[in-house]
């Protein structure tokens, strides 16, 4: 697993409303993301805040139930607080156990990686991943795993449907983060938001060994938000044509059903 460094936009720290001990608070829970068991030592490692800090943080998200220390070990997990915020925010949703019949079939159908994730600042976190049940040359990652918006299908497919005001921040952000290629970055959302106004989905298609291609499609579920939805593989086995010509549109196809099955639920 990768260190998750703290790494605050600048213009996001200066803000107002913006309270920094929260921040380094939120960030030592998100090293928890895969539901490992981390000490103080690995929680300094993993977040480059000094060790008092963490000794603190910890200590205060102990006591208030987000995390849970073992006391032979001395290292911390996920608490029964944290998971039962989870377990409640998905059955409010309801995204999740609805969509995944509709993602094992499309997996099935299509031979292909179907994925459904949700914004993590300028990234997209993979709430829920179907691997095909045959092709043993899938995407190489699993749920929690957190992507580029800027440079993936699942990505792209968010930033066209997001709230105008959230969008013009996240192209800030993303404007910031990608000073030295912003250009390129410009153009790539630029023919994604041409892409799905013409077509109803995203288009990311990569070329060289070990990457990964793919097709993705919002969903706004009003108040409760938006995810995306993204069909993903190997780069050498998509080839534009089935990139646009299947995938797509069964995709497409497939958020349509999942979004009347949503409403069903009301």
């Amino acid at each position: 697993m990768k260190n998750r460094k703290i790494s605050t936009e600048p213009a996001e720290s200066q803000r107002p409303d913006f309270v920094t001990s929260l921040a380094k608070g939120l960030e030592v829970l998100a090293v928890f993301e895969r539901g490992d068991m981390l000490g103080n030592l690995d929680l300094v490692a993993r977040t480059g805040l000094p060790k008092t800090t963490v000794s603190r943080l910890t200590g205060t998200l102990v006591t208030l139930g987000y995390l849970r220390l073992d006391e032979r070990s001395r290292k911390y997990t996920i608490g029964a607080r944290m998971l039962g915020i989870g377990a409640s925010v998905q059955r409010h949703i309801g995204l999740q156990r609805i969509a995944r019949p509709f993602m094992e079939l499309l997996a099935q159908e299509l031979d292909t990686t179907v994925i459904l994730g949700a914004r993590d600042r300028t990234g997209l976190v993979f709430l829920e991943l179907v691997r095909p049940p045959r092709n043993l040359l899938t995407v190489n990652t699993d749920s929690g795993s957190v992507v580029p918006i800027a440079s993936t299908s699942i990505g792209l497919a968010y930033l066209v449907a997001a709230p105008v005001i959230e969008r013009v921040r996240l192209l800030e952000s993303l404007r910031r983060h990608h000073s030295k290629d912003w250009e390129e970055v410009r153009k790539t959302i630029e023919t994604a938001h041409t892409d799905y106004a013409r077509q109803g989905f995203v288009v990311s298609q990569h070329t060289g060994k070990g990457t990964v291609s793919g097709v993705g499609v919002p969903v706004v579920l009003g108040s409760k938000g938006v995810y995306t939805f993204a069909c993903a593989g190997p780069s050498f086995e998509l080839s534009l044509a089935r990139l646009t010509k299947v995938l797509g549109p069964r995709l497409a196809y497939t958020v349509a059903k999942i979004k009347n099955a949503m409403a069903v639920q009301g």
